[in-house]
């Protein structure tokens, strides 16, 4: 599923500091002072937009310093994003309660359907695919055996989705699409999940439904989780923030903060938290 939210929004500033790999992966390697076990790492999965927009490297950078372990992105769209650069522009309601325009409908529409071969190409059967095999392949080769994974609106989706398994230890899901009952009753890992005040990709109704599936599950010894709900945001608000917006640029940073808690504690192997210590 994509929303209007989903297309739209900010290009953070920084400079990415890690490097493309030969796959088209990027790369940050843990700092030189950390204390993580060289055995645990982060995997990032991007939004629509891939690779080609700034902000999932520059996010990469701040988890891999901040984490102290090696952070990865695949490249999930093989240097094809459905979605390019210029194609980014300003939110239609970067704070909750615009009213879309038939216009504004029609015109998302039109933007839209050009892209429909290459969202089908990237579908969960085929994404999902790829993933495990990138996985199997950094643990294979790299020696980790401890893996969190954080994603962002479609790879909001794919974090949902890999919970379930055995492949990640942990996972952080930010304003996902394609939340669905069954998805969330094979949960079996820690999740974190991120969430907008409004969101067309995750509607109120989804979101309280996955909550209450994941309390009944843990009464009976199912997994840690925790819902963050971020007042004044919409869909995107952690990958593609509008920072002029004070409620907004609060709920990123501290949308950040939590992830970076999560995925430490998932990296030393400790019980899984979003609190500082």
């Amino acid at each position: 599923m994509v929303c209007e939210n989903c297309i739209k929004g900010f290009e953070l500033t920084g400079t990415p500091e890690g490097s493309i790999q030969p796959d088209g992966s990027y790369f940050h390697p843990r700092p030189a002072d950390s204390d993580a076990p060289t055995t645990s790492a982060v995997i990032f999965f991007t939004d629509v937009f891939g690779l080609k927009l700034n902000n999932p490297k520059v996010l990469a950078d701040k988890m891999a310093k901040e984490i102290g372990v090696d952070v990865w992105v695949p490249d999930l769209f093989h240097g094809k994003p459905p979605f390019k650069v210029e194609d980014l522009e300003p939110y239609l309601g970067p704070v909750p309660g615009h009213k879309r325009t038939t216009w504004e409908f029609i015109s998302m529409v039109y933007t839209l359907l050009p892209k429909m071969p290459g969202l089908y190409s990237v579908r969960p059967k085929v994404t999902d695919k790829f993933v495990t095999e990138y996985i199997q392949k950094l643990k294979k080769e790299r020696g980790y055996t401890t893996i969190g994974v954080t994603g962002y609106c479609f790879g909001g989706g794919i974090t949902l989705r890999f919970a379930s398994g055995d492949l990640v230890d942990g996972a952080v899901i930010a304003h996902p699409s394609g939340v669905e009952a069954p998805l969330v009753k094979a949960i079996k890992r820690p999740t974190l999940w991120l969430c907008a005040e409004e969101d067309h990709a995750l509607s109120d109704a989804v979101r309280k439904e996955a909550e209450q599936i994941l309390a009944s599950m843990k009464s009976s010894g199912g997994p840690w989780y925790e819902f963050v709900d971020y007042e004044g945001t919409t869909h995107g608000f952690a990958a593609r923030p509008a920072l002029e917006y004070p409620k907004v640029k609060d709920a990123f940073e501290d949308s950040l903060t939590r992830t970076v808690t999560f995925l430490t504690a998932i990296a030393r192997g400790q019980p899984p938290t979003t609190k500082s210590t």
